[in-house]
């Protein structure tokens, strides 16, 4: 649990609005339960069941990993 706070807080630090994180990490889990790879080098049994997937997915927009687009209107 402990960990998982420590993985928010420097997510926090990448992606300042919480909101827009909270959007980055829900899209990032249902692409890794329908089959995608981590972007980030893991061992096996690392992230071994869908439960980690929400650390995956913080640890992969801390590392910088995720390809972040702004969309202008």
């Amino acid at each position: 649990m402990e960990e998982t706070l420590e993985l928010e807080k420097k997510a926090m630090d990448v992606i300042k609005s919480r909101y827009l994180l909270c959007i980055l990490v829900a899209q990032r889990i249902h692409q890794l339960e329908k089959g995608a790879e981590p972007c980030i080098e893991i061992g096996e049994n690392e992230f071994p069941t869908p439960k980690f997937y929400y650390e995956l997915a913080l640890t992969e927009i801390i590392e910088g990993n995720m390809d972040l687009e702004q969309i202008n209107v």
